[in-house]
């Protein structure tokens, strides 16, 4: 996913209509909570809840990367990348034989404390309407997310020892949004943007340690479902008298997706594939973050915040 931000680096640099290009580097934390379950059946009965897992408060720094290429006019293209490190959280893991999550027949927690998620969107983005102090633009693009998490015992010695199990998700499909800018006097300036993305959604799963599952996929989910995301970026442009202008930033986002009813299949060794109904995921996390963003090309700025286009950073 790195190589859509070096091919955009590289064409901008070469294209002799190239206005503004933009780049930037951050890191912050992000801590974040997911859900999904199934169903004992295709019908989503029998239960309706028969396993469900939740992953809590999986946390770790966050990366991320940004490149903004104002090509034409007040057309530009931004592709934004960012990948969190799980370094604490936990899952439980339940089963139930009657309907609302009753009659439970198994109860696990475990350690979550490894894996990763990322994000990665590119857009073509329109400045709607612009002002010396306002700007508003619309985005339409593409978005894939992922996630790769772990079910993990401390316990070397009990019925869970050598477990490390896996989930892997991948949201993939389009985005569109709109983006606000306003410019708060010479080096100051405040960015919100809110995203919609509506998405396919897969997961897949190695439950390691049971037997009569098929390795090293056990079972899969697919479904479709939306991600809404919110963030604000609040920006210090600093003096420069040299070719490339710098900007600090520190920023925050908070998403919150959901899937819709899908379909789940286990693979059991024997050779059988048995479907019931995936009843949702269900992720919501909460980012922080500080970076600098370097403009490369691009007209006269007044304290490094650039005056002819709020766009700059």
């Amino acid at each position: 996913m790195k190589i859509p931000l070096i091919l955009l680096l590289v064409t901008a640099s070469l294209c002799p209509r190239a206005q503004k290009l933009s780049f930037a580097l951050s890191s912050g934390y992000q801590s974040e909570d997911f859900r999904w379950s199934i169903a004992g059946n295709t019908q989503g009965t029998n239960p309706n809840i028969y396993s469900e897992l939740k992953w809590k408060h999986l946390a770790g720094a966050v990366l991320g990367a940004e490149a903004d290429w104002n090509f034409w006019k007040m057309l530009h293209i931004r592709s934004s990348y960012s990948r969190m490190f799980i370094s604490s959280g936990n899952v439980t893991d339940m089963d139930y034989q009657g309907d609302n999550r009753t009659s439970r027949t198994y109860y696990g927690v475990f350690d979550a404390n490894k894996g990763s998620t990322f994000s990665w969107r590119t857009t073509l983005e329109d400045d709607i309407w612009s002002s010396k102090l306002f700007t508003l633009t619309g985005l339409l693009g593409y978005a894939l997310h992922k996630q790769s998490l772990f079910l993990l015992s401390s316990d070397q010695t009990g019925t869970a020892a050598g477990l490390r199990s896996t989930y892997d998700t991948k949201y993939e499909g389009g985005v569109v949004g709109l983006r606000g800018k306003i410019l708060m006097g010479k080096s100051f300036s405040l960015e919100g943007s809110f995203l919609y993305d509506f998405v396919s959604y897969r997961g897949q799963a190695d439950w390691n340690l049971v037997t009569t599952f098929q390795h090293p996929l056990s079972f899969e989910d697919k479904a479709n479902g939306f991600n809404l995301e919110g963030s604000l970026r609040f920006s210090y442009g600093l003096k420069s008298k040299g070719p490339g202008r710098w900007t600090l930033f520190l920023s925050g986002n908070i998403l919150h997706g959901e899937t819709n009813n899908g379909t789940d299949w286990l693979y059991m060794q024997n050779g059988q594939n048995i479907p019931t109904q995936f009843n949702g995921a269900v992720r919501d996390y909460i980012r922080a973050g500080a970076g600098v963003r370097l403009l490369l090309f691009g007209s006269k700025t007044t304290n490094g915040v650039s005056h002819s286009s709020p766009n700059a950073f």
